[in-house]
């Protein structure tokens, strides 16, 4: 049987472009969601916040949706998902375009990673301890128990809190080289990103200290069984530490106000790491360096400024191949062409890394080597070296985006046709990714063809969790006369499949109501961030 269009929006919403499924399971069942009468928080109630969450995150202009970082998150969380002590449950992820150090799960199995967290570990066993160390309070329902101890009424303040970030944070990518790297609007959207964490932040202070060191013990176990260092937790617990002593005033960073650090749970991590460190390891940590820097670069507010940052780095540490990287990506954005394939072609890798990571790294390499050769419009260059990849590598998300996305800025309709071919291959193997249908859309415009990109954007909308947009998308192409019989049969399929979930969205914001302001200002008070 095949995936229904509504099947594909649960997950999409619930669990996010980073999403990990049991490995199993090929058909994604509805979720469970149980008798909503049913004491505490329900889990109808957990799949209606984390939809209102991600739809929020997706749209305000916040997130990180780098399709190469997207890939490396999504095989790093995939490996430690199906180590956990349960690798049923779906467990989401994304990136945060946000300097602090932090890591926070939200109820019903979304899990947020500030961009800050990434540049501060230092190496991927130490990111991958503290993202087993969230999937633990989710497969554990941590947050869910301790929004059941906040009582239940606050659910409804919480979601209408996402409600004013959506409004308050607008996507600003005019400045922007990259448009995966979505920026943040100055003032209202730093508001209202931290407005919108603070109850969340309050959930997780909440959380035991039982609930922190059942997370680590489950985190470590899930290391060794996906070949991380276990050693990892301590030393990321000791990198904390470290950051909290040199920072500034003495502030305590976000993820210590909500997952203090004891001696005593420094010294069980080291304790439980002993145990278990006799297995082998098998890190990425040549990868994770290459990916830590591209997020430093696209995070960057001053391109200028973080040219000189590597320039000196590379004067003082020498030319290790992810600064050489680094300091590529960010000539190519500060416009420099011409130093960015310079610097580019100094890229080295150790000669004793295994055949497959080489190439790992290569490709990553490879695709820098044509961004830069897009943004200085050099297409006889990116053209044959899109093409050359997607024969090697056929399907591939990131390759296939990268060419998409060069073919739609010519802005003509003969490069919009081989886009569509593109996007259309990976439809089939990312089929609830929104970022993909977007693109499509946008080659289906420039092609010419309005009712296949009215359809592909209405399903863009409902992956992104705008389904209220996405159904009145539909219900506009239905009007339209020059519908075929199968376009308008396939319109009114997807209206059909999509109407109940909007009807009952609308059910349960009529039931709750919109939260009173006096009450969303209480509850994100100066005192509620540093309690």
């Amino acid at each position: 049987m095949k995936t229904t269009f509504l099947k594909n929006i649960l997950a999409a919403l619930l669990f996010g472009a980073t999403s990990t499924l049991n490995a199993t399971n090929k058909e994604l069942a509805l979720p469970d969601f149980g008798s909503s009468a049913s004491a505490g928080v329900s889990e109808r109630d957990e799949y209606y916040y984390s939809l209102a969450f991600l739809r929020s995150m997706r749209n305000s202009g916040v997130l990180i949706e780098d399709p190469e970082l997207v890939e490396y998150l999504r095989t790093l969380a995939t490996r430690l998902s199906e180590a956990s002590d349960k690798p049923e449950s779906p467990v989401g992820f994304f990136m945060l375009n946000e300097d602090a150090f932090n890591a926070f799960a939200v109820p019903g199995g979304v899990i947020g990673i500030n961009s800050g967290l990434m540049l501060h570990a230092g190496r991927e066993s130490e990111l991958a301890a503290v993202l087993a160390h969230e999937i633990a309070h989710v497969t554990q329902k941590h947050t869910v128990r301790a929004l059941e101890r906040s009582q239940k009424a606050s659910l409804p303040v919480m979601l209408g809190t996402i409600a004013l970030m959506a409004a308050a944070s607008q996507a600003d990518n005019s400045s922007s080289r990259n448009p995966y790297a979505r920026s943040r609007s100055a003032d209202a959207g730093q508001a209202a990103l931290i407005s919108g964490m603070a109850l969340l932040q309050q959930l997780q202070i909440n959380y035991t200290r039982d609930n922190e060191f059942e997370a680590d013990r489950i985190g470590i176990r899930a290391l060794e069984r996906a070949g991380f260092d276990v050693t990892a937790m301590a030393s990321m617990f000791a990198r904390m530490q470290t950051v909290f002593r040199s920072s500034s005033g003495n502030v305590v960073p976000q993820y210590l106000q909500t997952h203090p650090i004891s001696v005593t749970r420094m010294a069980e991590a080291k304790s439980r790491a002993q145990e278990l460190a006799r297995t082998p390891v098998n890190e990425r940590d040549q990868k994770f360096r290459q990916m830590r820097e591209r997020v430093r670069v696209l995070q960057a507010k001053d391109y200028p400024k973080l040219v000189e940052y590597y320039k000196s780095n590379i004067a003082a540490r020498g030319a290790a191949p992810e600064l050489q990287y680094g300091y590529a990506m960010a000539l190519a954005y500060a416009g420099q062409y011409e130093a960015a394939r310079a610097a580019l072609a100094r890229v080295q890798f150790d000669n004793s890394l295994p055949g497959a990571s080489r190439d790992l790294l290569r490709l990553g390499v490879h695709l820098l080597e044509l961004e830069i050769a897009q943004l200085a419009k050099q297409k006889s260059v990116w053209k044959p070296g899109f093409d050359a990849l997607l024969a090697s590598y056929p399907k591939h998300r990131v390759i296939g985006m990268r060419y998409a996305s060069a073919l739609i800025a010519e802005g003509q309709s003969e490069p919009a046709e081989k886009a569509i071919d593109v996007l259309r291959d990976l439809t089939t193997a990312y089929e609830s990714d929104p970022a993909v249908h977007e693109l499509l859309a946008r080659a289906y415009e420039l092609a010419g063809q309005p009712v296949r990109a009215g359809e592909t954007y209405a399903r863009a909308s409902a992956y992104r969790g705008a389904l209220e947009d996405s159904l009145a998308q539909l219900q506009n192409l239905t009007r339209r006369n020059d519908l075929s019989f199968y376009e308008r049969s396939r319109v009114d399929a997807l209206i059909a499949e999509i109407m109940p979930v909007v009807l009952e969205i609308r059910e349960r914001e009529n039931r709750s109501g919109p939260a009173p302001n006096t009450r969303m200002r209480a509850a994100f008070s100066a005192d509620a961030l540093a309690h």
